[in-house]
């Protein structure tokens, strides 16, 4: 992973500090979306930046990280992250893993889920947030969503190839949603009429649309 250290300088958190509005709405609704399943306990949370998301929502218990840039690194442990355990080397210890927006990031995504089973007790839950679809309409017509960058992604799942990658290392889907609607970056007219003109002339416009991102959260029998 450290060779791909430089695609994540200082200036790549510059805004995961509390102070995107969007972003920590996000947070809220992702928070509703866990709670129906797990309220507390050990988790692992993967790629998590500062690790503002936890922070955020008040995660009730042990929180561990793991991230590839330093200076997020101390951002997070100020924030009571401890980076001595992870999926990569603990076996049945954690009751939560979380990949917020961030298993597209990963050069070998499939290792760390089968890692992820690893690293969870019996009974435990791998959440994965904020994550791009392949399978939506906008994937289909451009081979890439609006808010992607590509040299930050290996991986683009989909919700058929990702929850079938969990079943196939044995886990059971629990949920998958996909929370348009409800998300702030949800602007119905105008993601519809970026979406029209992307169609008609093309163009970079960033916009939410249709089951373009979706949450997972999967358990470990």
């Amino acid at each position: 992973m450290d060779r791909f250290l430089d695609r994540y300088p200082d200036s790549y958190f510059n805004d995961r500090e509390f102070t995107d509005t969007k972003r920590i709405r996000s947070f809220e609704d992702e928070a509703v979306f866990l709670r129906k399943y797990i309220a507390g306990g050990r988790v692992c949370d993967v790629g998590c930046g500062t690790g503002e998301f936890l922070s955020y929502i008040n995660w009730d218990g042990e929180k561990y990280g793991m991230e590839i840039n330093q200076h997020a690194i101390d951002s997070a442990q100020q924030k009571g992250y401890v980076f001595n355990e992870n999926i990569l080397n603990s076996q049945e210890y954690f009751d939560l893993v979380v990949f917020r927006g961030t298993i597209q990031h990963l050069p070998y995504p499939f290792q760390y889920i089968e890692k992820s089973y690893e690293a969870l007790k019996p009974g435990g839950f791998i959440a994965f947030l904020a994550t791009p679809n392949a399978n939506s309409l906008c994937y289909k017509l451009f081979n890439t969503l609006p808010m992607l960058g590509a040299p930050y992604n290996f991986y683009i799942p989909s919700d058929v190839t990702l929850t079938n990658a969990l079943v196939n290392f044995g886990f059971e889907i629990v949920e998958v949603e996909y929370p348009y609607l409800a998300s702030p970056y949800c602007n119905l007219v105008m993601d519809h009429l970026k979406f029209v003109k992307r169609c008609l002339v093309g163009g970079n416009d960033k916009f939410a649309f249709w089951r373009n991102s979706m949450n997972i959260i999967a358990r470990k029998p």
